[in-house]
């Protein structure tokens, strides 16, 4: 068991970085060898330099539950991010999305119905 050092105030987020590497690389052999593409789904860690690793590894884009954090991702070099869960879109939001369209990123959001494809 590793004890936290008094320095550290929590909350605080605490990263093994070799034990996270194995497990990247170890999710992205497995998805290899099966012949799929990997798109983890950022929202358990939402940190940018994981996401890298994530993608350095062979993952082909990420996967989001927000507009909020598509954005984050894209401005830090995700150019593939599907996001999974329906969004009500009034101006604001679309106007956010017309953005990251124009961000030169490949942008999918999940719908839960034919009629909200409209």
């Amino acid at each position: 068991m590793h004890l936290i050092p008094e320095s550290i105030d929590t909350p605080e987020i605490l990263i093994d970085r070799d034990v996270l590497v194995r497990n990247i690389d170890r999710m992205a052999a497995t998805v290899r060898t099966k012949g799929l593409d990997l798109r983890p789904h950022a929202k358990t860690h939402k940190v940018p330099e994981i996401a890298a690793l994530q993608r350095s590894a062979g993952a082909v884009g990420l996967t989001v539950a927000t507009v909020g954090e598509a954005e984050v991702f894209a401005e830090h070099g995700a150019d593939d991010v599907f996001i999974a869960y329906p969004l009500w879109v009034g101006p604001q939001k679309a106007e956010r999305l017309r953005r990251l369209l124009h961000a030169d990123i490949r942008l999918a959001v999940g719908v839960d119905s034919q009629r909200q494809r409209r």
